[in-house]
Formats: structure tokens, C-alpha cells, sequence
């Protein structure tokens, strides 16, 4: 008697061969594009950096180069001269008056008066009283002058109230005590001598081509450092060279 198992599903199927080849061809392609990814990376956005100490050089200018001179030339003057200046001026200014002031003052005015005055004393009275005194019925009377002499006590208080005109001439004299401020709005032309030393360089530029084959000539570098886009340099495998594209471009121009 013959038993059947039924057919493994899942992670318990059997592998065929080619799934293992699928698998390991897809894994090499992703490796690879992630490999030429970080490349062109590499190429695009780094740069070699190659230091130089004590090198010599030897240049050679090519036939037609652009070129550029420039000329230091010091200058020295001296400069005598006299200069018009126009200052405007507008601003208070403090004046201290020191000596005394006098003016002639002209009053015309009227004055009001409205006060008491109060009278309190005694008025001595010192008088004769013509009497008649009879002295017998059938006689005339006799006249007779008999001195008087008394205090009279006065106490009163008297109102006044009036305008009083007042008109004066007369010459003041006084002293300033504090500072006066005084504006001033005028324009003041001023000469002005200028006596000084100048002292400027001169730069003078030319710009020429060279013409004519030029002989070579020694640079020593004492110190430098090179940097390179490795965008810009070319690759080579073997024998054969993978220029850049400015190089490439250049080239079939």
C-alpha cells in the first residue's frame, strides 16, 4: 500500500535551479547600479587634492596668449592751495552780557489805588469862650473871655479808592544775570588754507597678445596645493582613455 504526501507550499517548496539564477543575476544587477551610483557620485562632486613643496617648473606661453601688465607708479605731491567754503549756520547761540544795561523807559500808565487809611489821635484844642456874666439885675452885663483849653480823641478810618494817572521819563539801569540766548541764520564765507602732503599710486593697465615664439622659463613652487575636479581628469583602462565630456566636446570641435 502506497501513501501520497501532498505538495510542500511556502518556505517548504523546493528551490528549482533557475530561481537561484534569478536571484543571484538580480542581486549582481543591483550591486552593480549601486556601485556605478556612488561612482558617478564620486566623479561629480569630489576632487583630488595634490600638494606641492619645492618643485621647479618650466613654463613655456603660448603664441598669442592674452596678457594683462600693470604698472605700480608712486605719486608725491604737495598740495598749497586756498580753499572758499560757504558754512551755513543756524543754531541759538548763549551770550553772557557782563556790563551793566541802560535805557531811557517812557511810562504812561494809570495806576489804581484802593486802600484805607485809619486816623486814631487826639486833637488837643486850646480856645476863649466870650461869656457874659451879669453881676447886679439893674447892671449890663459883663462880658468876659475865659481861655479854653481840652483833648478832642478822633478815631476814623477813611476809605480811598482812585485811578491815578502816572507819567515817567526816566533812565533804567540793570544787570543780566543769566546767559541770553541769541539765534543766529546766516551763511559765513570762509578761505580756508590747505597745506598738506599727498602721497597715491598710480596704476596703469595694458592689455596685449603675445606674438612670436617665446623661450621657457623656470618657476620654482615652494609651496602650493592643486585641487582637481575628478570630473575633469580622464580615466584609463589599459591602453585605452575615457576623456571627460568638456575634453571629449573640445576635441570634436
Amino acid at each position: 500500500m502506497t501513501t501520497t504526501l501532498p505538495p510542500r507550499r511556502g518556505w517548504h517548496r523546493p528551490v528549482r535551479r533557475r530561481d537561484v539564477v534569478l536571484v543571484m543575476v538580480g542581486a549582481a544587477l543591483i550591486w552593480s547600479a549601486l556601485v556605478a551610483g556612488a561612482a558617478w557620485q564620486v566623479r561629480q562632486h569630489w576632487q583630488s587634492v595634490v600638494a606641492l613643496r619645492d618643485q621647479t617648473v618650466t613654463l613655456r606661453l603660448p603664441t598669442g596668449m592674452p596678457a594683462r601688465a600693470e604698472v605700480h607708479t608712486p605719486l608725491h605731491l604737495r598740495l598749497d592751495t586756498q580753499s572758499k567754503v560757504a558754512v551755513p549756520i543756524d543754531q541759538p547761540v548763549s551770550v553772557q552780557l557782563v556790563n551793566k544795561l541802560s535805557a531811557q523807559a517812557v511810562i504812561n500808565t494809570t495806576v489804581p489805588v484802593d486802600t484805607s487809611v485809619s486816623f486814631d489821635q487826639d486833637i488837643p484844642v486850646s480856645t476863649e469862650v466870650e461869656m457874659k456874666i451879669p453881676v447886679v439885675s439893674w447892671l449890663p452885663a459883663m462880658n468876659v473871655m475865659v481861655p479854653v483849653t481840652f483833648k478832642v480823641p478822633v478815631h476814623l478810618t477813611v476809605p480811598i479808592k482812585v485811578q491815578l494817572p502816572l507819567a515817567l521819563d526816566v533812565k533804567v539801569t540793570g544787570r543780566v544775570s543769566e546767559p541770553i540766548k541769541v539765534p543766529v541764520r546766516t551763511t559765513m564765507h570762509l578761505s580756508v588754507p590747505v597745506h598738506a602732503k599727498l602721497q597715491a599710486d598710480v596704476l596703469n593697465r595694458a592689455d596685449f597678445n603675445l606674438v612670436g615664439l617665446q623661450a621657457p622659463f623656470d618657476l620654482r613652487i615652494e609651496q602650493a596645493e592643486v585641487r582637481t575636479p575628478l570630473s575633469d581628469i580622464e580615466w584609463c583602462y589599459s591602453i585605452t582613455c575615457v576623456p571627460n565630456s568638456t575634453t571629449w566636446l573640445a576635441g570634436k570641435r
